[in-house]
Formats: structure tokens, sequence, C-alpha cells
């Protein structure tokens, strides 16, 4: 498959390889939150032979005209299979790294998450994110994990392992989560946290 030809892949988005670019149109787009796909691992998902190799990759998820994701990385490889068309993403030396961007609405900047690979799924709009995964939002939030999922249709941040969220006012831990891409609302089984209570005026005594 040529590069130019990467923008078929989803209908909503456009890939920029070296200058090259490429657009379309959303259409058909499903989403099933409790019969999602299991995740795919980075070494599994390099099973078979890619389809496509592209050095210093970038990638861009569009809906409406307006910026929703960015993925970019040093190595990208590209897999077909009869279900779906995905493509592997990681750095070419150890401390090389892959870079998300997730926008809002408006297009302006939500999230920014790093790891160590990253697995996309073209038709879905959603990408599995593997290894010393770090969230940052532009208010100060932050999340730590081994590995989450991010999906552009319903703009939530999930995974099962264990996580660690640090946000202005508090500090959460636990186990399994279900998040707005900005953090600002999340949901996590079993958990501790530490709550940030601002010390009492000595006049209001």
């Amino acid at each position: 498959m040529e590069t130019r030809g990467w923008a078929s892949l989803l209908g909503t988005c456009a890939l920029l390889l070296g200058g090259v670019a490429g657009a379309g149109a959303v259409s058909g787009c499903e989403f099933r939150a409790r019969t999602e796909t299991p995740p795919l691992s980075p070494d599994s998902a390099q099973a078979g032979t890619p389809s496509q190799i592209t050095r210093d990759a970038r990638f861009m998820l569009r809906k409406g005209g307006q910026p929703r994701a960015m993925i970019r990385a040093e190595h990208m490889e590209q897999y077909q299979t009869a279900d779906s068309t995905y493509s592997v993403w990681r750095g070419r030396s150890d401390s090389a790294r892959v870079h998300s961007y997730v926008f809002d609405a408006a297009g302006d900047s939500s999230a920014t998450i790093i790891a160590d690979s990253v697995v996309f799924f073209s038709q879905e709009g959603r990408f599995e994110a593997y290894g010393n995964v770090r969230v940052r939002t532009d208010d100060n939030r932050r999340l730590e994990s081994e590995h989450l999922t991010w999906n552009q249709i319903d703009r939530t941040i999930r995974t099962r392992r264990f996580v660690h969220i640090t946000t202005p006012t508090e500090e959460v831990r636990g186990n399994g989560l279900v998040a707005d891409e900005d953090l600002e609302t999340y949901q996590i089984g079993r958990f501790q946290a530490e709550v940030e209570i601002e010390d009492e005026d000595p006049s209001e005594k």
C-alpha cells in the first residue's frame, strides 16, 4: 500500500508522513464499550509481515475538520488482516518513545500520552499504549500506568492495570480505570486516595 493511500484506512483521518498528506470524511463508526476488542500487544501485533514501514511517522486523526489525535514516532509498521487494519508505533532506540496528542471537540489540546509503544486500530479510532505510559493534561493532571486504551468515539481512557493519578488537589492509586480523556472525571476500582486539605483560617476559629 502506498503511503499516500493511508487516508483510506480511516474515513475520518489525515496522515502526514514526511510532508505527504491525505484526508477523508467520517462514516460508519460504531463502538460497544462492553465488547471491546481485547488489547493486542506490540509483540503479538508483529506476528505477520507489515504491508508498510515508515520512518519518522506522524499520523493525524480528524473529525469534522477538527484534529482529534496525533501519533508521532520514529518507526511505524502497518498490518492488514481479514478483520482489521492496524499499525504498530515505537522508537528505534531505547530512549525514543511514542508521543500521542489528544484534542477536544474545539480542536484544543486535551492531553499528551507518552509510551514505549502504541498499537493503533484505524477502523475503530482506538489505540493501545504500552510500557511506562504517562498522560499529562494542560491543567496539570497526570496519570501513570503500564497500559491504557484511548478511544476517539467516546473520548475515554481505560485500563485494567494499576494506575496512579495526580491532580493539583489529590493523589489516587488503584487497579482499573475509566476516565475522560482530560482526566476531569474518572472511576477507579480498588483504590487508595490522598487528598490535600487547606489549613483552616485561624481568624475563623
